[in-house]
């Protein structure tokens, strides 16, 4: 079960973004007021300045104890981590698909993903109620698995930054220290070179 401390360490500024509202114990989840107040057109950002500005958004709002991460980013996605590259927190703009996944991977080798899947699948029901029911569990391949949601992939503004980053540091508030609990050891493997084949493996409900 997920512990009353965990929640705790979300803000106001850390409300849900998407259309199903978190649960803050003490907090609404009213979009802030300054976005309210926003009713011009942003001006669209490259994606280099765009995922700049949601990882700069991120480390303000997450707790001083979730901060010190590490990050880089290419053309097509942001990846956030602790110090295990391969256990990372994953920023997706699928162009493709008009789709952007916001989320956790998994993607140290079979072991050690089949043991995060099983870890995180035991506590889904209470990652729903805390980050709103789009969430899902899902395993790509043998050795790759994530926990995500999409949402429409929209020009890539400062209104949709603040959306990511708001979504994204609720997910790392929540799980991060999840990820610490479950206490996974690092599968030592070379890089994988299978292709990102979906299995799907449908969450709980």
């Amino acid at each position: 079960m997920l512990g009353v401390h965990r929640i705790s360490r979300y803000t106001p500024a850390m409300a849900n973004a998407s259309s199903v509202p978190v649960s803050v114990p003490g907090h609404q989840t009213n979009v802030g007021p300054a976005e309210a107040r926003s009713t011009g057109r942003s001006s669209n950002l490259n994606r280099r300045d765009f995922f700049t500005l949601v990882t700069t958004q991120v480390r303000a709002k997450l707790p001083s104890e979730l901060t010190d991460f590490h990050h880089h980013a290419n053309i097509m996605l942001l990846k956030i981590h602790y110090g295990a590259e391969r256990v990372h927190f994953e920023v997706w703009a699928d162009g493709a698909r008009q789709r952007l996944e916001i989320g956790l991977h998994f993607e140290d080798g079979p072991s050690s993903t089949a043991a995060y899947l099983a870890f995180f699948d035991s506590r889904i029901v209470e990652i729903k109620h805390h980050l709103g029911v789009d969430v899902e569990l899902e395993r790509w391949t043998i050795s790759w698995g994530h926990l995500f949601e999409s949402i429409a992939l929209g020009p890539l503004d400062r209104k949709l930054a603040q959306t990511v980053a708001d979504r994204l540091a609720a997910y790392i508030a929540l799980l991060q220290p999840l990820v610490v609990e479950a206490n996974v050891p690092t599968e030592r493997r070379e890089e994988s070179t299978e292709p990102r084949r979906r299995w799907r493996q449908r969450a709980k409900r």
